[in-house]
């Protein structure tokens, strides 16, 4: 008789800076799928209570929530790495996702990206540019980040059409192999400078479709010094060959 096979163990990383509209409703959504999950909430000292929401979440669902506080706003890219190291060292986690608070990035999708990453790939994508994918945005807005993409893909010669997208899964080795404390980037330029190192050590890329909904809720924390930020750490990446 052919045996089970077991089930991943899930953790999913959510930076949080004044998101206390979004991740009690969010928290039910991941939970009620039939997935083992667990949340990992990086909140930065959020000045409307998020962390004191996350805190009480996590007495409620003990051992499926827990939450990580940092003592102000950090960055993007740094919540991230304390979150992965955060999970790797203390969380049994055979997965570990990455994933916006604000519904931008469905809760729904999380099986699909499971299921890619059973097919053989090490990192799995949530995917706007590819059939099936899409945006909400104006076309305004869609004609930037196409081109960011387009930009990024070049400048790093990465295969992948969704290079700006937060939404992704990664099997735990891969964040255990790449040194994350060398990753310089602190802030929105950390997902492609990530996705750099993991092609330098020539993990697999996946990609699964996924429709990305503007927040409903709280405000974009996208801003000009984050655009610069990009666009210097691309280069400063391409000249690190």
């Amino acid at each position: 008789m052919e045996q089970e096979k077991k089930s991943e163990t899930i953790v999913i990383v959510i930076p949080t800076f004044n998101e206390a509209a979004n991740i009690e409703e969010l928290t039910k959504n991941i939970l009620d799928l039939n997935l083992r999950i667990q949340i990992l909430f990086v909140d930065d000292n959020s000045p409307d209570g998020t962390g004191d929401i996350a805190d009480t979440l996590s007495k409620k669902h003990k051992n499926k929530v827990f939450v990580l506080h940092r003592k102000g706003k950090l960055g993007l890219g740094s919540a991230y790495i304390d979150g992965f190291k955060y999970a790797l060292k203390n969380l049994n986690s055979d997965l570990i996702f990455s994933m916006d608070a604000d519904f931008s990035h469905d809760p729904k999708y999380l099986p699909n990206f499971v299921n890619k990453i059973n097919q053989g790939y090490d990192i799995v994508i949530g995917s706007r540019y590819i059939k099936g994918g899409g945006v909400s945005w104006p076309l305004q807005r869609r004609i930037i980040s196409k081109c960011a993409n387009l930009f990024a893909r070049t400048i790093l010669w990465l295969r992948i059409s969704d290079v700006t997208g937060a939404f992704r899964c990664y099997k735990s080795n891969v964040l255990s192999t790449i040194d994350l404390n060398k990753i310089s980037s602190d802030g929105f330029s950390f997902l492609q400078e990530i996705l750099f190192l993991c092609k330098k050590e020539r993990f697999r890329f996946g990609e699964t479709p996924i429709f990305f909904v503007d927040r409903q809720k709280g405000k974009s924390k996208l801003s000009k010094k984050e655009i610069v930020n990009f666009l210097l750490t691309l280069l400063r990446l391409r000249f690190m060959g």
